[in-house]
């Protein structure tokens, strides 16, 4: 009993360490998608709404970080047959990060709202939506969005007063 429950554990620290080692593997081969970027590398956030720059505070700009580094790849043809349009969306024009030193800003620009599997004739007017942005910096070749639906859209419309 004794010999086998050593066996056991042996090949399950093994296994562990298997797991460990193609996960280290695989970020570094690039098959795990990498961080857009850093929150340490983040000098400040603003949105631009009807012409005007509102900043961000460093909760919403840790926030916005995280949405941005979880979002998902998306074609345009994906996103143009999911694009619905709901009340209470916010009217920004341009994400902007600011970076330390000598790292240029990023611009983002929101494309659209979509629905998570609807068509924009089945979109639930309850269902939150997704914000589809461009940001050619992180997907020169493509769109993203944001991985869960309303997040993004609830801090931007508390950046601003609608």
């Amino acid at each position: 009993m004794k010999r086998n429950f050593t066996l056991i554990m042996t090949i399950a620290v093994l296994g562990g360490f298997a797991v460990i080692l193609s996960i280290n593997l695989a970020s570094l081969l690039g098959f795990v998608p990498s961080k857009y970027i850093s929150p340490n590398d983040v000098r400040g956030m603003a949105v631009e709404h009807h012409g005007v720059l509102f900043t961000l505070n460093f909760d919403q700009q840790n926030r916005v970080v995280d949405i941005f580094n979880r979002a998902v790849p998306i074609s345009r043809a994906s996103a143009n047959s999911r694009k619905v349009v709901t009340a209470g969306e916010p009217t920004i024009k341009k994400i902007i990060v600011y970076r330390f030193g000598n790292a240029h800003d990023i611009e983002i620009s929101p494309v659209s709202y979509v629905g998570q599997t609807h068509t924009p004739e089945e979109h639930p007017a309850n269902e939150p939506t997704s914000l589809v942005f461009s940001a050619t910096d992180w997907n020169p070749n493509g769109l993203l969005e944001e991985p869960m639906p309303g997040q993004l859209n609830e801090i931007l419309l508390n950046t601003y007063d609608p």
